[in-house]
């Protein structure tokens, strides 16, 4: 009867040992299978702005702009075998995602260019479109678990984009008298002015709502922020004194990246990732478009998305 009772215990011993280590399986199987849904936020560089296949016509009326092969939210996806909501748009600024994020902001005169606008009149955001992008941002993040935000280079730089943009423009308005037409882009230029000049002052305000906005949508998830890296940092003006220009706009970036990283009343609700010295054509002597363009090469973005993938 002893040796029966030492058996039956022994027999309970790895029924219970074969249980727990069922259960454990099943929930290391569990998390290894975990499905990735992705939700990328950014202006050209996550939109893949110089890659191969990638559209510099595809409308601003379109909520999700394509995933360009070899760009780092592509990456991501294929590493993480995730389903991606691609909002990314280029020349996107903090205030253009803001608006998308935070149902109360309007945004300001510059917004319409960037966001669907009536009748392709960019001093005319179109409303009823902008609600149901809204609608679209908010369904995306709250299926995500993964959402990365790349924005705020083109706080500064869009302002002066958008005037030569619209200076053709405004001039055939001058010369056709048509006065109305002039008058509105009179006002227009003078908001232009007043946005160049509050750039960096509302990219903090702009950068904690679209944070919270996020939030707002889905309290669990991952949320990246990448750095914003100085394209221009080794690069030199041609000329016999190789002037080097990157030391000039240093500042407009580390500011950025000094407030996302250490500033921001958010920052314990996302993991930076800091982007210093990726490669971009203007900095890359082996990029066959050396000095033509700030966007990453093909090996920019492999960095980009190792460094998030890092942290995942």
């Amino acid at each position: 009867m002893k040796h029966i009772k030492k058996i039956l215990l022994a027999l309970t011993a790895v029924a219970m040992m074969v249980v727990l280590l069922s259960t454990s399986a099943f929930a290391v199987s569990s998390n290894s299978s975990k499905k990735y849904v992705y939700t990328c936020f950014g202006d050209s560089v996550s939109a893949g702005y110089g890659l191969t296949g990638y559209n510099a016509d595809y409308g601003y009326d379109k909520y999700y702009w394509p995933t360009i092969e070899g760009s780092f939210p592509d990456i991501i996806r294929d590493t993480k075998n995730a389903k991606i909501y691609q909002f990314a748009h280029s020349a996107y600024r903090t205030t253009d995602l803001r608006v998308l994020l935070d149902r109360s902001f309007t945004g300001d005169s510059m917004a319409g260019y960037r966001l669907p606008s009536v009748n392709n009149d960019e001093r005319n955001i179109d409303w009823n479109k902008v609600e149901a992008y809204r609608d679209e941002v908010e369904k995306a993040v709250k299926a995500s678990n993964l959402v990365t935000v790349e924005i705020g280079v083109n706080d500064s730089s869009m302002p002066a984009l958008n005037a030569t943009e619209t200076f053709s423009d405004s001039l055939t308005s001058a010369l056709s008298l048509n006065v109305p037409r002039v008058v509105k882009d009179v006002t227009f230029y003078g908001a232009l002015a007043e946005g160049e000049i509050n750039a960096f002052r509302l990219f903090s305000q702009n950068f904690d709502a679209i944070i919270q906005g996020i939030r707002n949508y889905n309290k669990k998830c991952k949320i990246v922020v990448i750095g914003n890296f100085n394209p221009m940092k080794d690069y030199k003006i041609p000329s016999g004194f190789g002037l080097p220009i990157g030391p000039f706009v240093d500042p407009i970036f580390a500011n950025q990246n000094n407030y996302m990283q250490n500033q921001c009343p958010l920052r314990d609700q996302y993991t930076y990732v800091d982007m210093t010295d990726v490669k971009t054509h203007m900095n890359d002597p082996e990029s066959p478009m050396y000095g033509a363009d700030f966007h990453p090469t093909y090996n920019g973005h492999r960095q980009i998305a190792n460094r998030v993938l890092k942290v995942l």
